[in-house]
């Protein structure tokens, strides 16, 4: 899609950025709900995360780039926000246990072409670039790793990955 479309004609497909992960892990276990008793069905209670997956699988974002997943984020205009979390209502659901039923905001700035993260009280925290927990509202930058929990995502600007997959499309003519 990238080698066939301009950079602006990509950003009004994808919007101002996308989030890019890799494929979760399908571990075939007992439902939690099973497993606790007393939660109603589809409950999940927060576990706390793991801070060796979450170094192992952040690096796994920067080198593996041929098996990434991109989530794209609905359209946004002028000052808009995201909310990150288990609810169903969120806009970015990510259904991990790590992760808060209300973990984080996203907050896009169109004006200045910015988006900021913010952690609204998480378990576990909303990290970046691995190491830094956010105690404050936060300013991204294209190529940026965020941390949910054990829930990482590559956070690039749409201009950013348009140029990279042109590139590798480029490179791949070549070979």
């Amino acid at each position: 899609m990238a080698a066939k479309l301009t950079a602006s004609q990509f950003r009004t497909q994808l919007g101002p950025f996308v989030l890019v992960q890799q494929p979760p892990h399908v571990e075939v276990s007992v439902p939690q709900t099973q497993v606790m008793g007393a939660l109603p069905m589809n409950v999940q209670r927060t576990t706390v995360s793991r801070p060796d997956n979450v170094s192992a699988n952040a690096l796994g974002l920067l080198f593996q780039f041929e098996e990434l997943v991109v989530a794209t984020v609905p359209p946004l205009k002028g000052l808009d926000e995201l909310t990150v979390g288990r609810q169903p209502d969120s806009d970015l659901v990510l259904d991990d246990s790590s992760v808060s039923k209300r973990h984080a905001l996203l907050r896009w700035d169109a004006l200045h072409q910015r988006c900021t993260v913010k952690d609204l009280g998480s378990t576990n925290g909303t990290f970046l670039n691995v190491s830094t927990r956010l105690r404050s509202e936060v300013t991204l930058h294209s190529g940026d790793i965020l941390s949910f929990g054990d829930v990482q995502y590559w956070f690039l600007l749409t201009d950013t990955l348009h140029e990279r997959l042109r590139k590798k499309n480029t490179s791949k003519a070549y070979t």
